[in-house]
């Protein structure tokens, strides 16, 4: 089982346990986790398209660069509604799925909410919340299998990497 799958298992697991309980550093966890699912998913799959040589893309996947794939994600975010709702557009004109933009809008929420249970203690994270987080980055999964051979995705992912790449002067 890939690794994105077993940290989003692992968070989903960390949200259900001790019900009556209020575990808040398990439901942090549960969040923070459930966010680097998603990032990890997204790291996987660029990768495997983008790079040939299998030798290498656990080196290349450490190139990418949260911030990086937040701004991305970002830009994916801000499409509006094209036709009938399957469609955004972006501003740069580009069409993509409405799926692939679910998964985008998710990214930068889940970005946000991973920071606030990591470093923000003084704001409690309650069971409902986190059960909120892990449960929209398992529509993101699923949103996931319906982009994931669409040529928009492509440039997403590409997009996700290179955009983090140095410039050459």
């Amino acid at each position: 089982m890939p690794h994105h799958d077993e940290l989003l298992i692992l968070a989903r697991q960390m949200v259900d346990r001790n019900p009556g309980l209020q575990v808040e550093a398990e439901l942090r966890r549960a969040v923070s986790t459930a966010y680097y699912a998603l990032f990890h998913l997204l790291i996987d799959e660029a990768t495997d398209r983008l790079v040939q040589i299998a030798t290498i893309r656990h080196r290349v996947a450490r190139t990418f660069d949260h911030t990086i794939m937040k701004k991305v994600c970002q830009e994916y975010a801000d499409a509006t509604a094209f036709g009938v709702g399957e469609y955004k557009i972006k501003k740069n004109g580009q069409t993509i799925p409405t799926a692939l933009f679910n998964i985008a809008v998710t990214f930068v929420a889940l970005e946000e909410a991973r920071i606030q249970a990591d470093y923000n203690l003084k704001a409690d994270v309650t069971r409902a919340q986190a059960a909120a987080d892990v449960g929209r980055v398992e529509a993101a999964f699923k949103n996931w299998l319906l982009v994931e051979t669409h040529h928009a995705t492509d440039d997403f992912l590409s997009e996700l990497w290179c955009r983090g790449m140095p410039k050459r002067t």
